[in-house]
């Protein structure tokens, strides 16, 4: 499969393209395709903030039901991240980087968010600096993302701008 041209810039066919390649982790990815991917998350997730909060009546702190809500809600958040794997392993495989440290620097940001969630709500007293770990890690991870890569090919095959 074949990334999208650079002219196609930041918009919905290029979000799209990019999540239905979610399992493809071959390859290289253009800034534009995250950007585009991201934005169609963040609308996933707002879709979702508003489904729970506003047209679920409110429910107590500490009690069985809300804790099943907010395991449903944090396990749909999560379901939305699955297309962004393939993405950002193409993304760091465009800057030159490989794959794992990128998909550790998310599995760390993920657990920070989990483990501010479950603070909040009272499951268990939390991991002390994780979240700020998860913070950081995330940092990092945006800042490699969004790297401007070398123009032409590299290891991980051809540029994407120029196919």
């Amino acid at each position: 499969m074949t990334a999208a041209s650079y002219s196609d810039g930041v918009s919905l066919r290029s979000g799209l393209r990019a999540i239905g390649q979610s399992f493809v982790f071959r390859g290289r990815s253009t800034r534009s395709e995250l950007t585009s991917a991201l934005i169609l998350i963040a609308l996933g997730e707002v879709a979702l903030f508003l489904a729970f909060h506003f047209l679920h009546p409110p429910t107590a702190l500490n009690v069985p039901l809300f804790r099943r809500r907010v395991a449903l809600e944090e396990a749909l958040a999560l379901a939305l991240f699955v297309p962004l794997i393939g993405l950002i392993v193409r993304r760091l495989h465009d800057v030159g980087l490989p794959a794992l440290p990128g998909l550790l620097l998310a599995a760390i940001g993920i657990a920070g968010d989990l483990d501010r969630t479950q603070v909040a709500i009272g499951v268990y007293p939390g991991v002390p600096m994780l979240p700020t770990a998860g913070h950081v890690a995330l940092a990092i991870l945006v800042i490699g993302l969004y790297w401007s890569p070398a123009i032409g090919a590299n290891r991980f095959g051809m540029d994407p701008r120029t196919a």
